[in-house]
């Protein structure tokens, strides 16, 4: 009789892989999610170089038999997409890749057991029950402690400042007092960290020049559905810090500028956070990223554009995003509509781009944009016949989010915003893509340009823009420009190939 063997060592390096930094930092990052997953206020890491482990104790719900039997099972999950900030116990299994062995209490109120566990070879990781009362890591009726017990005492888990510095970068929301009681209808109780019986807490940083608190709205009267802060110092940030991070109940997701669509003038000394904590229903399985189905893309989308409407005008205010000098020329015009009807005649075979775009009505005057030869880049549209530009909208909201708190320094405003179904915006009658074309100058980049709030930029310094500009080729430029941009937006199971020919053919019968 035959036997189906998987390579387990295999696997968890795939596991590992699959995030965006360090084993280390997924081991305490995913040791962290999953206690604040079983409902845990207190995170206790100990460190013992003398014996090279590292216990992690948490007072959460703890396992019962059946939850603990799976838990080490390598090559399943009993995690569902949507569900929680953590994966499935991975931070104990990839501990399995530099540990001798792993062992583990849990408590669940009558339940109370505790196992040995390690990985023998390629295709083997065994796992005995031992006797729990030989440890004492668990005091109360309900909890878990993972203990992890190196084959070297150079590991990193084993620097306590290493374990402190991945809480604050990974968890800053949770440690920012302000933010916790913005999650308090998810952390009841709050949530406490601490390393080696110290408490932890936030780095000081800098003194900062400007500081701007915000609420994020889904439109002008929607309800909170998120909150953040901008800050811009004097000297430039340490690399780590630079750019907007997002974060979902608690959990930093991405960090940096990419993600937001959005760029500084000056990148290097602007930071800031967001939470939004219905975020967490767009996550991956490994909850190290948002889900790229055309449905979820749809949302986060959505969500991305009300993050860039909340922080757009607070750079404007920090003199972060250049103003565009001149008006763009009539010969544009007809262009940008031409695109706006291909984008439109695509959307039903690419829905994930709708929110990418604002609306228009015919009878509306668009607002246009043109180049800034003195801007870098990033650039901001001009008004046309209107009292709106791209990114700083005169409603009542976007007034309040650019209003600067003397009192707090710019600290977030104290409100919830909870795990609360609050819905997306729907549309109504449907209106023409509201894209726009503009330019920005970047000689060191190699992009064609980018979209930042319904606008192509097309980047002028392009050595190909710069040919074809001598050849007359402009129009065809930014179509083809136009195109490359948008594709990277595209669901991840469809081909770019496939939209850019797509793209060009639609153009071609404009004509």
């Amino acid at each position: 009789m035959g036997e189906t063997k998987v390579n387990l060592h295999h696997l968890l390096e795939d596991i590992r892989d699959s995030y965006p930094f360090p084993q280390e930092e997924v081991i305490v990052t995913e040791l962290v999610a999953n206690s604040l997953d079983s409902q845990a206020s207190d995170i206790r890491f100990i460190t013992d170089p003398q014996k090279s482990a590292l216990t992690v104790i948490d007072n959460g719900k703890g396992m019962n038999k059946k939850e603990l039997d799976g838990y080490h099972n390598i090559a399943s999950t009993t995690k569902t997409r949507g569900m929680g900030i953590g994966f499935a116990g991975v931070g104990a299994k990839l501990s399995l890749l530099i540990a001798k062995e792993v062992i583990t209490e849990t408590a669940n109120g009558n339940f109370r057991s505790a196992t040995r566990w390690k990985l023998e070879n390629d295709e083997k990781a065994p796992w005995k029950y031992i006797t729990p009362t030989d440890l004492k890591f668990i005091k109360s009726s309900h909890g878990t402690a993972v203990s992890i017990f190196f084959k070297s005492n150079n590991s990193d888990l084993l620097n306590p400042k290493f374990i402190e510095k991945t809480i604050q970068k990974h968890f800053y929301t949770i440690l920012d007092d302000t933010f916790q009681r913005a999650l308090r209808s998810i952390y009841k109780n709050g949530i406490n960290f601490y390393v080696n019986e110290q408490k932890i807490s936030l780095s000081e940083m800098m003194q900062f020049e400007k500081s701007n608190a915000f609420k994020i709205h889904f439109g002008k009267k929607g309800k909170p559905v998120g909150v953040g802060f901008v800050r811009k110092y004097k000297d430039p940030l340490d690399e780590e810090k630079r750019g907007i991070a997002i974060s979902t109940c608690g959990k930093v997701i991405k960090h940096g500028w990419d993600w937001l669509g959005i760029s500084a003038k000056n990148p290097d000394y602007i930071t800031g956070v967001v939470e939004i904590p219905d975020l967490s229903l767009f996550l991956t399985t490994n909850k190290a990223d948002f889900l790229k189905d055309t449905a979820s893309l749809q949302k986060y989308y959505r969500y991305r554009k009300a993050v860039q409407e909340a922080i757009g005008p607070i750079l404007k205010e920090f003199g972060e995003i250049n103003e565009s000098r001149e008006k763009s020329t009539k010969e544009l015009r007809p262009l940008e509509k031409e695109i706006r009807q291909i984008i439109d005649n695509m959307l039903t075979d690419f829905p994930e781009l709708d929110p990418l775009f604002g609306r228009i009505k015919k009878s509306e005057t668009a607002v246009f944009v043109s180049a800034d030869p003195l801007a870098s880049d990033t650039g901001t549209a001009v008004e046309k016949d209107s009292e709106k530009t791209i990114i700083n909208s005169e409603d009542n909201n976007n007034k309040e989010n650019m209003k600067n708190d003397e009192n707090n320094g710019g600290r977030l405003p104290n409100f919830d915003i909870g795990k609360k179904d609050t819905g997306l915006p729907q549309e109504g009658k449907r209106k023409s893509p509201g894209l726009m074309i503009g330019f920005y100058n970047n000689k060191d980049s190699n992009e064609l340009g980018k979209i930042e709030e319904g606008t192509v930029w097309i980047n002028n310094e392009h050595p190909a823009f710069k040919r074809v500009i001598k050849a007359g080729g402009e129009k065809y430029h930014i179509v083809v420009s136009t195109a490359f941009v948008l594709s990277s937006y595209l669901q991840e199971q469809k081909s770019l190939q496939a939209f850019i020919n797509s793209f060009l053919s639609n153009w071609g019968k404009e004509a």
